[in-house]
């Protein structure tokens, strides 16, 4: 097969970016990374620019003429097992990395009839899971705050096994100030918070258009955030379990809200 470059060093210029994956946040400089062959095809298979792709002979192999054809500006890089195993560190990994540009932000005026919110989520594993989720059951939009951990982060991109390239995205510098522009735009704000003032989760809450909120792990909705919610919901749950994790609490609430538009 033509085009692909062979790397032999960890020393090689071409894979400089794959190297320190446990401090790859190469979200700051507009790029992403993915990994595992699952997530990679994924990408593959959305509009995302895909810079550099690198792998072992077997990845190649099956699909190099789907990647050729999709674009074929594409930067191949092959690479043995041995060494693809030192760059991720453990011998369980697929053996394929792809850098690729930062999906653009959307406007928030292009956001669907269901959104999902992170109000300071800081952990990429729930954001990872909620945007896995919230593609399972047809929620494709999804806003994130300032106090929120991103998306697009190498470990949130993983753990959403790539279905965060199926939802449109909007990065929030004010929610405040973005959720009342939604309000006005006839969305439901629901809130989450495991309160005794919160209403039990019904699907009855879950009409025309709804923007579900998820806040900290820690500390849950801001005030401000809270305030501005038609209704706040929650979970009933054992007394004595008090709270779930954010991301199994957003699944509840996703599947919940998803029972009016499957």
């Amino acid at each position: 097969m033509e085009n692909i470059k062979n790397i032999s060093s960890l020393d090689d210029s071409l894979i400089k970016e794959f190297i320190d994956l446990k401090n790859f946040y190469l979200d700051q400089e507009n790029n992403i990374c993915a990994q595992s062959e699952k997530v990679v095809l994924k990408l593959l298979n959305s509009k995302v620019t895909i810079k550099k792709i690198l792998a072992s002979k077997d990845f190649f192999d099956t699909y190099y003429h789907f990647i050729k054809r999709r674009d074929a500006n594409t930067i191949l890089l092959e690479a043995d097992k041995a060494l693809l195993t030192k760059i991720i560190g453990y011998n369980h990994h697929k053996g394929v990395f792809a850098l690729a540009e930062k999906p653009p932000f959307v406007p928030i005026q292009e956001l669907g009839s269901n959104i999902l919110i992170f109000n300071g989520l800081t952990s990429p594993e729930n954001i990872g899971t909620l945007c896995r989720t919230a593609a399972a059951f047809n929620i494709n939009s999804l806003i994130f705050d300032q106090k929120s951990a991103s998306p697009y982060l190498k470990r949130s991109i993983r753990v959403s096994m790539g279905n965060v390239f199926k939802l449109k995205i909007y990065y929030s510098d004010n929610l405040e100030r973005d959720l009342i522009t939604i309000k006005a735009m006839n969305y439901q704000l629901i809130g989450t918070a495991n309160e005794t003032d919160s209403k039990p989760m019904t699907a009855q809450y879950f009409q025309g258009k709804n923007a579900l909120i998820i806040g900290s792990e820690g500390h849950g909705m801001d005030p401000e955030i809270k305030a501005l919610c038609h209704h706040t919901l929650k979970i009933k749950i054992n007394d004595e379990v008090k709270h779930l994790n954010a991301a199994a609490a957003g699944a509840i609430f996703l599947h919940e809200a998803s029972r009016n538009f499957f």
